[in-house]
């Protein structure tokens, strides 16, 4: 199951514009372990915090003109207990004990306690190094400006490297090697950002004083030399903030770098003898094997170790197209230490998480607990809803036939334009072109055109079939009502006039169903979907026991008091 969709479901669910975050409840609402509780869903409590999350999460990404838009509260109300009543459903007919459900929720759980352990420790990290700013503020605002020449054939730039050492001028020699079609290159110079550079060029140019040329140097399979002709620096404020944040973030990653070392001393054990020997490249014994192989590559203290077993299975999780492929490309020795290291990592952290406590705080259970939610919506959906739902060829044409607007190609013309500088020149070609003068011929000989090499943002029409709706207005305005073979004029304000021939018109057309057809029975599908999962929360709210305790303006006066 994918989050991302699994989230979007949730979302659809949940969807409600609201008008802010409610405040303290009401002595008169019922308190239920201490929290004051809005309704009784078949003894499940729906609390207000609950409906302040839910409410605080539609919020997220409104814009002012959204927030605006004021809806009942008592509307997510209900809108939160339908959901809490499919959940109830799901975990009733045990959908949460499904061995996806509960894979994707253990991974989540761990994922979630190492980034919390993560999100603590560089979390402490405040502030950046200032000389690690000011380098890289530096290095971003420098400019340098490069004359430079590249060469296919290292013999070229042998002797070009020798000419110039030899006491001759950089430009010439190289010029005549351009003229030669020897090299190419941009001998006049141009500025360029200093971190721009590939590494061996920005190598190449810290070691040279302005005015200094370059020895020979390699760049992929080709080969260049350069003159430094000048540097500069620009200031630029928005270069500081990056390289602030860029600073800050090296020194966390470096503090967490550091902090995984320590845990791995503390809590790590290599079997540095059978790492080395491990060869998962050779046929013997071979990737099947090692996947059962149980010798311990690495202790873990207070865990379970890391065995061949696991690092072989590791592999196979990485590799697309397997790991016996990988093998025989011989793509996995090299990557063994990286592996192991990525292996005990997830391990040591996810101990480490644990020992300090995370995964019993409220914080995690909170995440964890919408994250199965999310998850079990899904399933509910997949496994229950989806399955009574079929899509006959029948409906597919009938909602085909009443949307078939949506499934219409667009309107197409293909146009030739001259463009003059004056309209009483276009109006007087269009006239020739209506007594039956040639327009290739007008093209070619009439005065008075605008020369395309000189102006800028000339409409050009190319001859082929453009979409009418991705004219400009104006273009659209002069050839609306037109028929193939027709001539219009159109005139810019302040600009050049074109006259138009219409050479074709593909009309708008329907697309063929078969065409079609997928398309639409994803829409089908969709519609029917929704039915019947409205058809699901009346079966079970008709067959639960719902207490609400805050309808109406008594709940407005709960949530809305302080509502922004």
């Amino acid at each position: 199951m994918n989050r991302t969709s699994l989230s979007a479901i949730l979302a659809a669910v949940f969807l409600f514009l609201a008008a802010g975050k409610g405040n303290a409840a009401e002595p008169k609402l019922p308190l239920v372990s201490g929290k004051p509780t809005l309704a009784m869903v078949n003894g499940e409590p729906l609390t207000l915090d609950e409906f302040d999350l839910a409410l605080a999460s539609l919020h997220e990404g409104m814009t002012d003109n959204a927030s605006k838009s004021r809806a009942r509260p008592s509307e997510l109300l209900n809108r939160l207990i339908n959901a809490k009543l499919i959940l109830q459903e799901a975990r009733n007919i045990g959908l949460d004990a499904l061995p996806e459900v509960v894979t994707l929720v253990k991974v989540y759980e761990e994922d979630a306690l190492r980034g919390m352990l993560f999100g603590y420790r560089t979390g402490q990290v405040k502030k950046a190094d200032k000389k690690e700013v000011d380098k890289r503020y530096r290095d971003a605002i420098r400019e340098v400006k490069i004359a430079s020449i590249l060469m296919e054939k290292e013999e070229v730039g042998k002797q070009l490297e020798a000419e110039v050492k030899g006491g001759a001028d950089f430009g010439e020699a190289a010029k005549r090697r351009i003229a030669a079609g020897e090299a190419t290159g941009t001998l006049e110079g141009q500025y360029m950002k200093f971190e721009s550079l590939s590494p061996e060029i920005a190598r190449t140019v810290s070691a040279l004083k302005k005015g200094e040329v370059s020895p020979l140097v390699g760049v992929g399979n080709r080969f260049t030399m350069l003159r430094l002709e000048d540097i500069r620096s620009l200031e630029d404020p928005a270069a500081r903030e990056k390289a602030e944040k860029d600073a800050l973030q090296a020194k966390r990653a470096a503090a967490w770098n550091a902090y995984l070392e320590g845990l791995k001393k503390k809590y790590v054990k290599v079997n540095g003898s059978l790492l080395e020997n491990l060869d998962f490249e050779s046929p013997e014994p071979g990737i099947e094997k090692l996947s059962k192989d149980s010798r311990v590559v690495a202790e873990v203290k207070g865990e379970k170790p890391v065995t061949v077993m696991d690092l072989t299975e590791s592999f196979k999780n990485k590799f697309f197209h397997g790991a016996e492929g990988a093998a025989q490309k011989k793509k996995i020795n090299i990557r063994k230490n990286q592996v192991l290291e990525e292996i005990l990592v997830k391990r040591i952290t996810l101990k480490e998480a644990k020992l300090k406590g995370y995964n019993r705080s409220e914080y995690f259970k909170n995440r964890v607990g919408e994250y199965r939610n999310e998850i079990l919506f899904g399933a509910f959906l997949q496994k229950v809803v989806d399955s009574d739902i079929k899509v006959e060829e029948a409906e597919g044409k009938t909602y085909y036939q009443e949307h078939i607007g949506e499934y219409t190609t667009p309107e197409m013309m293909r146009i030739d334009g001259i463009a003059f500088s004056r309209k009483e020149d276009a109006e007087d070609a269009i006239e020739k072109l209506r007594k039956g003068a040639d327009f290739q011929w007008l093209r070619a000989n009439s005065e008075g055109q605008v020369d395309a090499k000189k102006t800028e943002n000339l409409l050009e029409f190319g001859g082929g079939l453009l979409l009418t709706s991705s004219l400009p207005d104006g273009v659209r305005k002069a050839i609306s009502g037109t028929t193939e073979g027709d001539y219009r004029i159109y005139a810019e304000s302040g600009g050049p006039s074109y006259a138009l021939r219409i050479r074709e018109i593909e009309p708008p057309k329907p697309q063929p169903y078969e065409t079609v057809k997928e398309i639409i029975e994803k829409r089908v599908f969709l519609v029917k979907r929704q039915n019947a999962f409205r058809d699901w929360e009346e079966k079970l709210r008709n067959a639960s026991e719902v207490k609400i305790f805050a309808t109406g303006e008594g709940l407005d006066r709960i949530v809305k008091p302080k509502a922004k």
